[in-house]
């Protein structure tokens, strides 16, 4: 019996899965991812500028906020200057004059960062705000010195020749302006000279030789004048006039 050989040989067929997308689908995906990206980014732009104005409108806002705080402050100090003046003249000085007046001692006062309260204090000290005051010594005799702050004419003469104000006569210093002017210059030279306000008014009441002298010698400095000044100045800080 002739065998027969039976082989079975099972073959199982590659099986190829490809899903092919169309060209046209792919560009409209990348063409809307691209869109979306360059939306937000034009978004993001636009928040960008949006926070940079805001952030520029604050910085501007801040800067008028200060100016309108110094403006307010400059205000308040002039029209202080002008009632303290008022005040102290009590009606001497015409309002023109002490509007004048008001001016220079607040320009005075911010060019050489002094407090113009110290100024009058010295003006109310020395004349009692009396444009006409003449100074007189304890015999009676005329001293020389003149006016609001009471300067002599040799002093008054050197001082505006500092910055080209001329004094011919001791009328020039009946002038609350001209006074005022170079009585202010000279007690701000002395503070430059000694460094602070108590040697510098001493010098302005008893003259800067002296005391020099007294300092160089180690004596003690006479401080009543300066007493009075300060009282003056409380005085007149205490009334603030707003």
């Amino acid at each position: 019996m002739t065998g027969f050989l039976i082989s079975n040989t099972w073959r199982t067929p590659a099986v190829k899965s490809s899903v092919r997308i169309p060209g046209p689908l792919v560009v409209v995906t990348f063409a809307v991812a691209f869109l979306s990206i360059l939306v937000f980014a034009d978004i993001w732009l636009v928040r960008q500028r949006h926070m940079a104005d805001l952030a520029g409108q604050e910085l501007s806002l801040r800067s008028d906020l200060q100016r309108l705080d110094t403006w307010g402050r400059w205000t308040m100090e002039y029209v202080k200057i002008d009632k303290a003046l008022a005040y102290l003249s009590k009606d001497r000085l015409t309002e023109e004059t002490r509007r004048e007046l008001t001016e220079q001692i607040w320009q005075i006062s911010h060019s050489y960062s002094t407090d113009p309260l110290m100024i009058l204090a010295v003006v109310a000290q020395e004349s009692h705000g009396n444009p006409n005051a003449r100074g007189r010594m304890q015999s009676g005799a005329f001293s020389g010195a003149l006016g609001l702050m009471q300067i002599k004419l040799e002093t008054a003469q050197k001082m505006g020749a500092r910055f080209g104000m001329r004094i011919e006569s001791t009328e020039d210093l009946l002038k609350p302006e001209v006074n005022v002017t170079v009585g202010t210059a000279y007690l701000i030279r002395l503070i430059g000279k000694y460094g602070n306000w108590k040697e510098a008014l001493i010098a302005y009441n008893i003259g800067h030789s002296a005391v020099d002298r007294m300092l160089e010698l180690n004596q003690p400095l006479p401080t009543g004048y300066y007493e009075k000044v300060l009282a003056k100045y409380r005085n007149l800080a205490k009334n603030s006039f707003l």
